[in-house]
């Protein structure tokens, strides 16, 4: 008996020590753990302002607790997200909850400091990349059509509108938390970085570069098409079933031709084109606070003739974020190079220090600058003569593709990736539209406000 009571306050003592020591950290940022957040709330949180400015988080005094207002709505809820006293955080609200609150580093020396000489405590500011006046277009320009919308700049990676439809208003979570949670649209969930897609022929930038790279295909290399073909007894057909006959690669690209596509992936092999995915950044950890869903490309040794000839084109296992998307389009757009994507420009103390300042960090590397320049010419194509017309403008040259992909059992998801001024690029825009048609005549229009927006068109 003495032994067994020995051995449960053994017991007892390691798991006290594993709760307060080692599991001390991941429980305090638990979102199910109202504990630290009661706590937290008596220090007056720092705002969130957009990059022009504007307010998105604020603090009203009830009581002895600092809540939180936000001025915008539902417009930035899906990344923003709450800081609740019943619900606890999400969002930036809940990543950067160390900064806001006043506990991250030299702040907490700062914010214990005030509390040990009387003075309130105060968390950090952060201004965003955010651009409201482009958030506002990019979410009118989506309209009430379930899907996302990001805007990148590809030359530092900055995030200058994400948008996710539906949406939720933060100021009202209380009285709508059990009506979120069992809605089947999943209004609580960032469609723009969580959502994973099937990304349809978007994919055949990554196609298409990994055959330029490796030399498979030039821009000039010839295909015949009768409208069908077979891989491993798998019947590839082109959308709406069209027929291209003789055509060089340049226009399978502009045309989005699934059997020159196919025929390519193919010819490129399981191995090199699984290699430039990764390359792009399928199955990697984005790399900023925020998370969100790893890409998946299937493992070459999983692949046979049928389902290689499918993924050449975005379909069977391959799925992505529309981030990821963007990410992989900076990339042409950015000679090559993927910058780290960042939504938090500036840290501010509440003293109007700038204590963190985001600074433009390359990513990947996953092709040339040559093989960048050759893929923004046929992106250029794809807006000029392709699929992608509707997302031109007067006076700017634009470079995109689009992208329908096909789910069982209802209608595809339409994408549009691009990138404007085509040889200056500054912005780079994706669209996606859930179960609404093609890439072409649903996410392009799309997509081309935005771009007017974001080039002061």
């Amino acid at each position: 008996l003495f032994w067994l009571f020995a051995l449960l306050f053994v017991a007892l003592i390691g798991q006290l020590t594993y709760l307060q020591v080692w599991a001390a950290p991941t429980l305090k940022v638990n979102p199910a753990n109202t504990r630290a957040v009661e706590d937290e709330m008596r220090i007056k949180r720092g705002i969130i302002l957009s990059a022009d400015g504007e307010e998105l988080a604020i603090n009203r005094k009830e009581g002895q607790y600092f809540l939180r207002r936000y001025p915008q709505g539902a417009l930035t809820s899906p990344w923003l997200g709450y800081n609740s006293l019943r619900y606890g955080r999400a969002g930036v609200e809940r990543v950067y909850n160390e900064e806001l609150s006043g506990q991250s580093g030299l702040l907490g020396v700062v914010t214990l400091w005030d509390e040990i000489t009387g003075q309130p405590r105060k968390g950090a500011d952060l201004r965003l990349t955010v651009d409201l006046d482009l958030q506002r277009t990019a979410a009118k320009a989506l309209g009430e059509r379930k899907g996302a919308v990001i805007v990148l700049d590809p030359r530092t990676g900055a995030v200058r509108a994400m948008v996710s439809y539906p949406r939720y208003d933060p100021n009202g979570l209380e009285d709508l938390w059990a009506e979120l949670n069992e809605n089947p649209d999943a209004p609580l969930l960032n469609r723009a970085t969580q959502g994973l897609y099937p990304p349809g022929s978007v994919f055949k930038i990554i196609t298409a570069a990994a055959a330029l790279e490796t030399g498979v295909v030039t821009p000039d290399s010839r295909f015949t098409d009768t409208g069908t073909e077979v891989f491993g007894g798998y019947e590839v057909h082109n959308y709406d079933d069209r027929v291209y006959g003789d055509h060089d690669f340049t226009r399978a690209f502009a045309s989005s031709i699934n059997t020159t596509f196919a025929k390519v992936g193919v010819e490129t092999g399981a191995g090199v084109l699984a290699d430039y995915a990764t390359a792009f950044g399928f199955g990697k950890e984005l790399p900023w606070r925020l998370g969100g869903a790893v890409g998946r490309f299937p493992r070459p040794g999983d692949l046979d003739e049928a389902g290689l000839a499918q993924v050449s084109f975005g379909q069977a296992d391959v799925l992505c974020s529309p981030l990821l998307v963007a990410l992989a389009t900076a990339a042409v757009a950015n000679r090559g190079e993927v910058m780290k994507p960042f939504l938090v420009q500036q840290v501010i103390d509440h003293r109007g220090n700038i204590v963190q300042e985001a600074k433009p960090q390359v990513w990947l590397r996953p092709i040339s600058a040559q093989t960048a320049a050759t893929l923004t010419e046929l992106m250029v194509q794809v807006v000029r003569r392709g699929t992608g017309t509707a997302a031109a403008l007067t006076g700017v040259q634009v470079a995109g593709k689009t992208g329908t992909a096909e789910v069982a059992a209802a209608s595809p998801h339409a994408w549009f990736a691009g990138f404007a001024p085509a040889q200056d690029p500054q912005v780079v825009v994706v669209v996606l539209v859930e179960n609404a048609g093609s890439g072409g005549s649903v996410a392009a229009p799309v997509a081309r406000q935005v771009l007017a927006a974001a080039l002061g068109r």
